[in-house]
């Protein structure tokens, strides 16, 4: 994170120490909290009066607060871009397992509260009827610590330490790790950071991280680093060391369900007689593409390469040793 990223990340920290109805902080408490010195203190506070949000010093309450008619104004939403916003939301809303839950569901809650009432008697009956799903393979309401730790030490480009079960060697290690990106992908949320023990950028499941801590270690965001040019073109969450050509032919109705469908930004589909097609895709990392290529069974065809191919027919020998 820049200096810029990290002054405004710090300025927003501060509004949302403060402008809780309950909330009583102090300069030194605020200065401790966000790790700034009193002169960064006032030029923050000086900073948001410019932007129209004013804050003054409680002498009754010994607490810095923002003054009431400061407060953001209720957004002036058309009725498709509430109903977006909830459609969208409910994605998280209806999964309690999901991080974020709480925070989404109560800025939803204090969103939809100043529509008017005749929008807010439109989307009512609409809310349950329009739902994108947003699967987690995990109970993330475990790891709620673990991630706002890690979402606080991203913010402040801060090391942490972690112990983590890897499933690969089926041990626990304690690393120290330099955390950029919390990413969820395919039902999981995963951990993109700097790995100190071995040398390299890693991913690690959030759900198995078993302990952290955040340490006093600072480190600094490489400006060259990109979430995409990292996962380059991996089938999903599982990083080769080169990118492999891959073609398959699909027959059948698996055909036209498949041409239907992106599963690869590098994917070609080649239509045949006869109905069938061949998909070509450069990827990195095989295990993940064998495993979704033997979902269709005698319907899907490895053409190459010829590694993979034979992977295949490995596993489908296995498979009849256990069904003879």
């Amino acid at each position: 994170m820049g200096k810029v990223a990290d002054k405004a990340w710090k300025m927003i920290k501060m509004v949302n120490l403060i402008e809780g109805k309950h909330s009583r902080y102090n300069r030194e408490e605020i200065q401790n909290l966000l790790d700034i010195k009193k002169n960064t203190f006032f030029r923050y506070k000086n900073c948001l009066e410019e932007a129209g949000i004013v804050i003054y010093y409680n002498r009754k309450l010994k607490a810095y607060k923002i003054r009431e008619d400061c407060h953001l104004k209720p957004p002036n939403l058309t009725l498709s871009e509430a109903l977006a916003l909830i459609a969208s939301s409910n994605s998280i809303l209806n999964n309690s397992e999901l991080p974020y839950y709480e925070e989404v569901n109560s800025s939803l809650a204090k969103i939809t509260a100043t529509l008017p009432s005749k929008v807010q008697a439109v989307l009512e009956p609409l809310k349950s009827r329009i739902h994108f799903s947003l699967n987690s393979l995990v109970d993330y309401s475990e790891c709620r610590e673990i991630y706002t730790l890690l979402d606080n030490a991203i913010h402040k480009e801060t090391n942490v330490w972690i112990k983590y079960y890897s499933h690969k060697s089926n041990k626990t290690s304690e690393r120290i790790v330099s955390p950029y990106i919390l990413d969820f992908k395919k039902g999981f949320l995963y951990l993109i950071a700097y790995c100190h023990n071995k040398n390299e950028t890693r991913m690690f499941r959030v759900d198995r991280i078993k302990e952290i801590k955040i340490t006093r270690d600072k480190f600094k965001y490489p400006d060259d680093f990109s979430l995409k040019k990292y996962m380059g073109n991996s089938w999903g969450t599982m990083r080769g060391e080169k990118d492999v050509q891959v073609k398959v032919k699909f027959s059948g109705d698996i055909a036209r369900w498949i041409k239907e469908n992106n599963y690869h930004p590098t994917q070609e589909v080649e239509e045949l007689e006869g109905g069938s097609i061949i998909m070509s895709f450069t990827t990195s990392g095989l295990s993940e593409v064998k495993g979704w290529i033997l979902k269709y069974g005698a319907s899907a065809e490895v053409l190459e390469p010829e590694s993979l191919r034979e992977e295949i027919k490995d596993e489908i020998k296995g498979m009849m040793e256990v069904y003879k």
